[in-house]
């Protein structure tokens, strides 16, 4: 796929996307519309989390982006590719989704809740282990992202909102690949 067959979207979020999908190899068996649902995830995460408690505040946003921006550098060298293209304008980019999705507390999850289940026939259809690592990916980011709200001093407790919602119930799990042919796996 060259960049001349990739569809413009009126989003920046979606034109800085497609312009840089082609260089992610697990995507390559992704169409353009798959692999801007892979790229909206981390921000869709964040959004049904952080929002659980109908209150996106700036601490959660600045961990996501933080944690984004560790992963992106480090995460055993699995899919940092990926979140080098997530860490930047992920905050831009989530401002951006919730002017698209309803203010309303209910439907806004009830709508981040059916474009997170969209993933599920697209992780099956990654290559294996990434449908894998995307998919730990993803359970471990709402769970740090569910943390960095309540307890003591803001640090390791979930509130009841987010504990709802952390475990993304509408990602069916994926199953590890085999240890003897991936070792190194999580």
């Amino acid at each position: 796929m060259n960049l001349q067959e990739t569809p413009q979207n009126v989003s920046v979020y979606s034109i800085f996307a497609a312009n840089n999908q082609v260089m992610l190899k697990e995507f390559e068996c992704l169409s353009p519309a798959e692999q801007q649902q892979m790229f909206d995830a981390i921000p869709l995460i964040v959004i049904l989390v952080a929002g659980a408690d109908d209150d996106i505040d700036e601490v959660e946003l600045a961990e996501a982006q933080r944690l984004a921006d560790i992963r992106s550098f480090n995460n055993r060298a699995h899919i940092i590719a990926y979140y080098e293209k997530i860490d930047k304008g992920l905050t831009e980019r989530i401002q951006e989704m919730l002017k698209e999705l309803p203010n309303a507390l209910e439907p806004r999850q009830n709508a981040v809740f059916a474009r997170l289940a969209m993933l599920n026939p697209i992780l099956a259809k990654m290559e294996v282990p990434f449908g894998y690592l995307y998919y730990k990916s993803f359970m471990s980011f709402a769970k740090h992202v569910a943390e960095s709200h309540g307890g003591f001093m803001r640090f390791m407790t979930v509130g009841p909102q987010e504990a709802e919602v952390m475990g993304l119930p509408m990602l069916a799990p994926v199953e590890r690949p085999s240890k003897i042919d991936y070792p190194d796996l999580p």
